[in-house]
């Protein structure tokens, strides 16, 4: 488990310890961060994890809410979002980890947003619970271009999770990119079981591109 600033952090649902102790200072936010932030219902923390200057961006999490579980050391929702190329939104979670309905701005992907697509990022970001989510973000944003979705393919035997490869058979059928459904029905070997993720590309390129599956990329 990763400690980033005082916040423990795991997938998507956080639980954020109310007490750490000796744990580093955590990073401010910048101001437009603030207020974007400023939204959310009993605002606790909110901190800067992943920033690079030289791109103008900026990994944030906050935590809000009431304090759940106390008995066992009282944690907080947790949330994720992106600051990039004048943009800021949220990183799409999963239930009650998702932002206040009233807040739900989420980051939109755009064909543009190169420095997204640059896989410098992507293993930075793998070293943060948040980095699932944010490759499941790229992969089911229209925009994310093609060959991004392939790179995502092929570096799925050493990052992992076959929900991703679905994910992207899905993407692929529906925006007609033959090429990362073969990447997937060609996986090589893997410490992660791909028989199901490599069955489900099969099945789709030979009768592409079919009737994609539904339910995997949030609405």
């Amino acid at each position: 488990m990763k400690l980033i600033g005082w916040i423990r952090v795991c997938p998507l649902v956080v639980a954020v310890a109310c007490h750490e102790v000796n744990a580093p200072r955590p990073q401010p936010v910048p101001d437009d961060v603030a207020e974007f932030l400023a939204s959310l219902p009993k605002l606790r923390s909110a901190s800067a994890v992943v920033s690079v200057p030289d791109e103008a961006f900026l990994l944030f999490t906050a935590t809000y809410g009431e304090p759940q579980d106390c008995p066992s050391g009282c944690f907080f929702t947790q949330v994720w979002g992106i600051k990039y190329a004048g943009q800021i939104g949220w990183i799409r979670g999963d239930g009650p980890a998702e932002p206040n309905p009233s807040a739900k701005r989420f980051y939109d992907v755009r064909s543009t947003d190169t420095y997204l697509f640059n896989e410098s990022l992507w293993n930075r970001l793998a070293d943060e619970w948040i980095g699932a989510g944010f490759r499941v973000m790229l992969a089911c944003d229209l925009d994310t271009p093609s060959d991004a979705l392939e790179r995502l393919a092929v570096r799925l035997p050493t990052e992992g999770w076959p929900f991703l490869a679905d994910v992207l058979v899905d993407v692929a059928q529906r925006r007609d990119v033959r090429s990362v459904a073969e990447i997937v029905a060609t996986l090589g070997p893997s410490s992660f079981n791909y028989d199901g993720s490599r069955a489900h590309a099969t099945a789709a390129l030979s009768n592409w591109p079919g009737q994609p599956s539904a339910g995997y990329c949030p609405l």
